[in-house]
């Protein structure tokens, strides 16, 4: 397997290991001092995954994310949405095979992207719209009134 070494992937790692080592102090997200880096498959960041690059935006009605998924097909995203947030893995994985006179060579190359977005309270997780295009994975996650509510406790 021929593995090309990417200066990127190192510094990303050694980011990630940082944030860890630190409580991930400087991982915070907007909302609400949720880390960067949770959840389930945080340890696959570390592995040969990269983390996708992403931007969030929120409106009235929708938390959208953008998400730079470059050189995937569609076929190879797989989303999960939880609780707790939106899991989002690619792994794309191919092989060549050259047979000539006297020569064999075959290369596999195996790459992918994987990125957790926590989401706030109040997101309706069971109709997340996802759209692909050019690279770029839009998760349009509407907002609905919160279950949570106030509730003010005496103290006996």
């Amino acid at each position: 397997m021929v593995q090309r070494w990417n200066i990127w992937d190192d510094l990303r790692r050694m980011q990630s290991e940082m944030e860890r080592l630190f409580g991930d102090l400087f991982a915070r997200e907007a909302w609400g001092g949720v880390p960067q880096l949770t959840g389930p498959g945080t340890d696959i960041v570390s592995s040969n995954y990269r983390q996708a690059l992403m931007d969030l935006s929120e409106t009235d009605s929708e938390l959208v994310a953008t998400v730079e998924l470059p050189g995937v097909e569609k076929k190879d995203i797989q989303i999960n949405a939880t609780d707790d947030g939106v899991e989002i893995k690619v792994e794309k994985k191919d092989e060549k095979e050259e047979k000539k006179k006297g020569m064999y060579r075959l290369e596999r190359s195996y790459a992918g992207f994987y990125r957790f977005i926590p989401v706030p309270d109040g997101v309706d997780i069971d109709n997340i719209k996802a759209s692909y295009k050019n690279g770029v994975l839009e998760l349009r996650m509407p907002k609905v009134e919160s279950k949570r509510k106030a509730k003010r406790i005496s103290v006996d």
